[in-house]
């Protein structure tokens, strides 16, 4: 027997970088769907604020000034009546959507974070939404007795793209 045959296998060293490069490639997977979690939970925010995106238009469709809050809207006075599992709250002043993480299983980073949609008129009086970080839509102005847009304080990393920018 060729003393070669009885030295196969890896080395210990050799196993120590797998072992290394195994867990490099774990540890940036975890991040990358930690961040996708939490953007899931900043949609059911998003989608969530649809249904105050509805009354609001029509409150100003039929009034020709922006709802000052949720009575004026047409919805439940309390702002929690419109809340889910990562989102403890939608409430609206003066059109302006306010959008409050925080449910109970809501992430840490969002906690007590709030995205705001503000909506404009345009010039063919139909209503458009601005999002997050967003620019004002063309053409568009505020609507009549509309809060101004706020910057949001959640992350732009979790904001839909369309709220990025």
């Amino acid at each position: 027997m060729k003393t070669s045959d009885l030295q196969r296998g890896f080395t210990l060293i050799e196993l120590m970088i797998v072992v290394a490069i195994i867990g490099i490639l774990a540890s940036l997977a975890i991040s990358a769907y930690q961040t996708y979690t939490v953007r899931a939970q900043v949609a059911e925010g998003l989608s969530m604020a649809a249904t105050a995106k509805v009354p609001i238009t029509d409150a100003y469709t039929n009034d020709g000034v922006a709802p000052a809050d949720r009575v004026a809207a047409g919805m439940p006075a309390d702002p929690t009546g419109t809340r889910g599992s990562f989102v403890r709250e939608v409430d609206i002043a003066d059109g302006r959507i306010a959008i409050t993480f925080g449910g109970p299983l809501a992430h840490a980073d969002i906690v007590d974070e709030i995205l705001y949609l503000t909506p404009y008129e345009s010039a063919g009086n139909t209503v458009m939404w601005r999002c997050g970080y967003s620019a004002a839509p063309a053409g568009g102005a505020l609507l009549n007795g509309g809060a101004d847009h706020l910057d949001p304080t959640v992350d732009r990393r979790y904001l839909p793209t369309t709220c990025r920018e």
